[in-house]
C-alpha cells in the first residue's frame, strides 16, 4: 500500500514541488518517440498504454507524464514498469500468467508488471504527438489538431500540483507549460470506448504520428 501511494500520489506530486513537469498521461514508444496520452481519470489512459504494450509497442509511464527538456528537445521520461487497470481491461486485453503485483485491499485496480506480454521502454524518448482523450460517445475515431491555446488550457487542467499558493513555483510552472503549449503536436482524440475498437484505434493513432512526424509544420 505504501509504495503504490507512493509511486502514484506522493511521488508526482513531489516532482511537482520541485518544479518539474508532470501531468496526468501515459505515454508509449512509437517509431522511436514518447507518444501520449492526456486526461482526467477514467477516460482510457492506461488502457491504450496497456493495448499498445500487448501490441508490441513498449510503454513509458502509465499516469504520471514527467516531461524534461534535454537539449532543447521535450523528452518523456520513463517511470515504474508497471500499468494499473480495472479488472474488465486486464481480462480483455492480457492473457492468463501476467505477471501482477500483490492486491491492495483499498482499491480493484491491479498493478501489471512489465516483462512478458508487457513491453516496457527504459529509456527517455523526444516526446512525439500528445493527445487529449475525450468523448466516448461516437462511432469512430476522430483525431483533431488543436491550437496552442487550447493545448494550454488542457495541460493546465492535467497537471500535477502540490501548493497553488505558491506563488513563485506558480509562475514557473505556466512559464514551463507555456513553452511547451507552443510546441506543434497536440490533437484532440475522440473513440469509441469498446475493447473491440483498440485495435483499430492503435493502428490509427501510431499511422497519425508517424505521417506527423514525417511532415512537421
Amino acid at each position: 500500500t505504501v509504495q503504490h501511494l507512493f509511486l502514484n500520489q506522493v511521488l508526482p506530486l513531489a516532482m511537482s514541488r520541485q518544479g518539474r513537469l508532470v501531468l496526468h498521461g501515459s505515454a508509449v514508444d512509437i517509431n522511436g518517440r514518447g507518444v501520449a496520452f492526456v486526461g482526467s481519470s477514467g477516460q482510457g489512459k492506461s488502457t491504450l498504454a496497456a493495448c499498445f504494450a500487448t501490441g508490441g509497442d513498449r510503454f513509458l509511464t502509465d499516469d504520471g507524464l514527467h516531461l524534461e527538456w534535454v537539449d532543447g528537445t521535450c523528452t518523456v521520461i520513463p517511470s515504474h514498469p508497471s500499468i494499473r487497470l480495472w479488472e474488465d481491461s486486464q481480462e480483455a486485453l492480457f492473457a492468463e500468467g501476467v505477471l501482477i503485483a500483490p492486491p491492495l485491499e483499498f482499491t480493484s485496480k491491479a498493478r501489471l508488471l512489465a516483462g512478458g506480454d508487457v513491453a516496457f521502454c527504459a529509456q527517455p524518448l523526444p516526446l512525439g504527438c500528445v493527445y487529449f482523450l475525450g468523448g466516448t460517445d461516437v462511432s469512430s475515431v476522430v483525431i483533431t489538431r488543436m491550437p496552442p491555446a487550447a493545448a494550454m488550457i488542457e495541460l493546465v487542467k492535467n497537471a500535477f500540483l502540490l501548493d497553488v499558493e505558491d506563488r513563485n513555483l506558480l509562475a514557473l510552472h505556466f512559464d514551463e507549460l507555456s513553452h511547451l503549449a507552443n510546441l506543434p503536436i497536440y490533437y484532440h482524440l475522440d473513440y469509441p470506448r469498446r475493447y473491440e475498437c483498440l485495435p483499430q484505434v492503435r493502428a490509427l493513432i501510431t499511422r497519425h504520428c508517424i505521417e506527423e512526424a514525417s511532415n512537421p509544420l
